[in-house]
């Protein structure tokens, strides 16, 4: 816990399983992202999941469903809500802050 912050940790097992984050709960999501590779001169069959893109997602979660993820990271009165649709099946981890 730093400065009062809580933080709970849900992952890919417990989203299997039907769990459900509140809607308005602040994430960082891990997850991999498909990734373009250029110039490939040898591919190793056994490293193939190294060519995915570990990535992170901070924002609040809007909505969610069995197969989708979906997170406001931004926000304006003057232009609407950026959102990004995460597959479920792509997600790592989901840290939870309250």
């Amino acid at each position: 816990m730093v400065a009062g912050i809580k933080a709970m940790v849900a992952t890919q097992e417990e989203l299997n399983k039907g769990m459900q984050i509140p809607t308005d709960m602040v994430v960082d999501v891990s997850w991999l992202d498909a990734c373009f590779h250029m110039n490939v001169k040898e591919l190793e069959l056994a490293r193939i999941d190294e060519l995915l893109c570990p990535t992170h997602t901070f924002g609040r979660i809007v909505a969610q469903n069995n197969n989708t993820l979906v997170i406001a990271t931004n926000s304006s009165a003057a232009n609407g809500i950026d959102l990004i649709a995460i597959p479920m099946r792509w997600v790592e981890k989901i840290t939870m802050f309250s």
